[in-house]
């Protein structure tokens, strides 16, 4: 399967394996934001949306531990 569409461009969607470092490693979906922003608009809202999502969730986790942490 090619990466471009029926007119030769580039297709503008993050692939599963970027989206899942995105959402993972949130400083990499800031890197492909920024490196995409121009060229690829769709595929850096993506990624962005994806690092927020995992630093959300990352907050949400450490405030949960640190709450069952303080309870011994």
């Amino acid at each position: 399967m090619s990466n471009e569409n029926q007119f030769g461009q580039p297709e503008d969607k993050l692939n599963p394996g970027l989206a899942i470092l995105s959402f993972c490693i949130p400083i990499a979906g800031a890197v492909i934001f920024f490196m995409n922003k121009d060229t690829m608009p769709n595929k850096a809202k993506t990624a962005c949306y994806l690092a927020l999502a995992g630093m959300g969730v990352g907050l949400v986790l450490n405030i949960i531990t640190g709450g069952l942490a303080s309870m011994r």
